[in-house]
């Protein structure tokens, strides 16, 4: 059985250290310059990077530290895709600058590959880039351009292609592609058509690739994402999907969303244990991952990290018991 993270982190300390929220404020008005700024975040990814390495995961994210929501590289990374104003993020306490297509998109690239290379020199666990996936940049963002949703829609397949193979040389382990527009319905194109679309996405690179759905029902999409290297899903939201995994084997390995990531009350390491042990005999060790159930950056930064420690504590059980 391996572990990871697969979003977010808080970006403030648990006790005393540098916060990005606190060193944010301050450059914007003007009591610190661009390097302290600068060492602020590498701090705080170091910081996050740490805490996987502690916990033994077999994956993280860098946290997503230098990142102002999901969607932030994207926009620094392809041209005519603007950051606009805030709007709540689905159902949680947490806001999101939503992009605005402004004109034909383009691929420029730089950022978020730079970002990676240097979490990538800075992480004892293999890196995962967590990306919004197609459905759900198109089903949050605000068109001023296209008019026109099939062009636009096979735009922002391309470039985000294009963005998966930017990474490709960075020594990072897979890009993840997040989908919680299709788990909360937000999106709703026919099961063929989410299929045809991640068989698109997925085949014009050789980076690994996975696609995570979290904060909805996960269950309906599984057979849409066959050509996933994993499929991450949220079994706290969803519980069936757990049935769903149990009930015949996949094509890809899976993720198994159980810590809860919007409720600071810790699981019971054995309790997840018995959940896990007949996924890892039906797929095998090696196929079968445990991680939160979305991001962690909804929770005190406390809890995160003890959230992030059940995994190695729940680890540490299954492999005393043999699975």
């Amino acid at each position: 059985m391996k572990t990871s993270t697969i979003g977010a982190y808080p970006k403030i300390p648990a006790g005393s250290g540098p916060s990005v929220r606190s060193a944010i404020q301050r450059f914007e008005h003007g009591t610190i310059g661009p390097r302290a700024l600068y060492d602020t975040y590498h701090a705080v990814v170091q910081r996050t990077l740490a805490i996987a390495a502690e916990a033994s995961l077999d994956a993280t994210t860098d946290g997503q530290i230098r990142w102002y929501d999901c969607f932030d590289p994207l926009c620094r990374d392809i041209e005519n895709l603007a950051a606009g104003g805030l709007l709540r993020w689905f159902d949680n306490n947490f806001y999101y600058r939503h992009p605005i297509v402004t004109g034909r998109l383009q691929f420029q690239g730089g950022t978020l590959a730079a970002w990676a290379r240097e979490a990538v020199g800075a992480s004892a666990v293999p890196l995962t880039v967590a990306l919004p996936g197609p459905f759900t940049v198109q089903a949050l963002s605000e068109d001023r351009s296209y008019h026109n949703v099939p062009k636009l829609f096979g735009d922002i397949v391309e470039v985000l292609q294009l963005e998966a193979a930017s990474l490709a040389g960075t020594g990072i382990f897979e890009v993840q592609w997040d989908e919680p527009a299709l788990a909360v319905g937000a999106a709703s194109p026919s099961l063929e058509e989410a299929r045809q679309v991640y068989r698109d996405l997925l085949s014009a690179n050789t980076v690994r690739q996975s696609v995570a759905l979290y904060w909805g029902t996960c269950s309906s999409w599984l057979l849409a994402f066959e050509a996933a290297d994993r499929v991450s899903v949220d079994a706290v939201t969803d519980r069936g999907v757990l049935t769903m995994l149990a009930r015949e084997r996949y094509p890809f390995e899976i993720g198994l969303g159980l810590l809860d990531a919007r409720d600071v009350r810790l699981e019971d390491p054995t309790e997840l244990a018995h959940t896990v042990e007949p996924f890892a005999a039906q797929y095998g060790t090696d196929c079968v991952w445990v991680h939160p159930s979305a991001g962690l950056e909804l929770l005190p930064p406390d809890r995160a990290a003890q959230k992030v420690g059940l995994l190695h504590t729940l680890k540490h059980i299954l492999e005393e018991e043999g699975a």
